[in-house]
């Protein structure tokens, strides 16, 4: 390399575009890390249940709630390949709740499309929970059947739910999962708008649902069955 004024043209223009090559390598390298660092600094997706396009198996329910209180269904086969949202609640508090009561209202209201739905609360204590439900039906979905896994704290077994996340939806239809919402901190603005959307396309008709809309829905004082 020449630093004197004598050196040629191509010398210089050599060292000019050397010069923008190690810039922009740079620039590179920071871009890199900086996206790295920002992937970093975001959660990691939990996953929780059978995925898209997987198969749901048949699995048992005691029932708390509705026409199968005292005994025990199954929400797969009942379905019978029809479209089905099955709402595993693993964790109770206000969120979790109003979710399930919001979107199996709805899933309630779609009956007249072949549409059927089912509350599961997953737990280690199905007496407790079992005697929390009595207490809390007023809260609770209406027009679905609800009821506890008889599975325990893991829930059904094939199904691989995460113990950190509080609520798993799934829309199923012809016994494959058409959509899975594993939600660590459940939103009704965020979260309730997408769920109602992946029923919509599973029942194959209708517009997706405002959470005004499904709100009401749960205010009707006929949802109990």
């Amino acid at each position: 390399m020449c630093y004197d004024r004598g050196c040629s043209e191509e010398a210089w223009s050599s060292f000019s575009e050397s010069g923008q090559m190690r810039a922009l390598s740079f620039s590179v390298m920071l871009a890199c890390c900086l996206s790295f660092s920002a992937a970093a600094d975001e959660p990691a997706k939990e996953f929780s249940g059978p995925q898209v396009g997987e198969r749901a198996v048949p699995f048992s329910v005691k029932g708390v709630l509705g026409a199968a209180a005292g005994s025990e269904f199954n929400l797969v086969k009942g379905a019978q390949g029809r479209p089905l949202v099955i709402f595993f609640l693993q964790e109770v508090n206000r969120p979790s709740v109003g979710l399930a009561r919001l979107i199996l209202n709805y899933a309630a209201s779609r009956k007249a499309d072949e549409l059927t739905a089912g509350l599961v609360l997953v737990t280690a204590d199905a007496t407790a929970t079992e005697e929390w439900i009595k207490r809390a039906a007023g809260a609770l979905p209406g027009g679905v059947p609800v009821g506890i896994s008889v599975d325990g704290a893991e829930g059904p077994g094939a199904y691989g739910l995460n113990r950190k996340v509080q609520v798993t939806v799934l829309v199923v239809k012809e016994d494959k999962v058409t959509a899975n919402f594993a939600l660590v901190q459940p939103s009704i603005e965020a979260d309730a708008p997408k769920i109602a959307a992946a029923i919509v396309a599973a029942v194959g008709s209708g517009t997706p649902p405002t959470v005004e809309e499904m709100q009401k829905l749960g205010a009707s004082p006929a949802r109990r069955p």
